[in-house]
């Protein structure tokens, strides 16, 4: 999934929002942090970051900010990094697609083809079919 957090806390109310996390909690938003591509951003409404992030850990998010009372709202712009709509900054879309590429195999995903179908593909493994054929991969 692709998804745009916005949540509408200044840096200071953010961080303070975060302070009660455990360590283990604040190492996995850290890891979460180094580990996908994310745009991040203050700005006059709060805080946005867009996260390249799976369903699972996307659920373990939830679960914290949750837990913690963090207000947040989520857009999913999946469908925009997969049509190649204008809503995505060029550079972060080339930073996001660099990343599925280095993730991504041909291989494995023409054999789950072959076993599964199409219709059993996730929309980033025909995004990452449809750019191999043109071309595009860049690893």
């Amino acid at each position: 999934m692709l998804v745009k957090i916005d949540y509408p806390y200044t840096e200071e109310e953010l961080e303070n929002k975060m302070s009660s996390l455990t360590k283990l909690e604040g190492a996995f938003v850290t890891t979460v942090n180094q580990s996908v591509p994310i745009h991040c951003w203050f700005h006059s409404e709060g805080y946005s970051e867009i996260d390249l992030i799976d369903q699972e850990v996307f659920n373990d998010l939830k679960y914290l900010l949750h837990k913690y009372n963090v207000e947040y709202q989520v857009t999913d712009l999946s469908e925009d990094l997969i049509s190649n709509s204008n809503k995505i900054d060029h550079s972060f879309k080339f930073e996001v697609l660099e990343f599925i590429d280095r993730l991504m195999d041909v291989n494995e995903i023409l054999d789950r083809l072959h076993v599964v179908g199409r219709n059993s593909l996730n929309p980033f493994e025909l995004l990452y079919l449809d750019r191999y054929s043109k071309g595009l991969i860049t690893f």
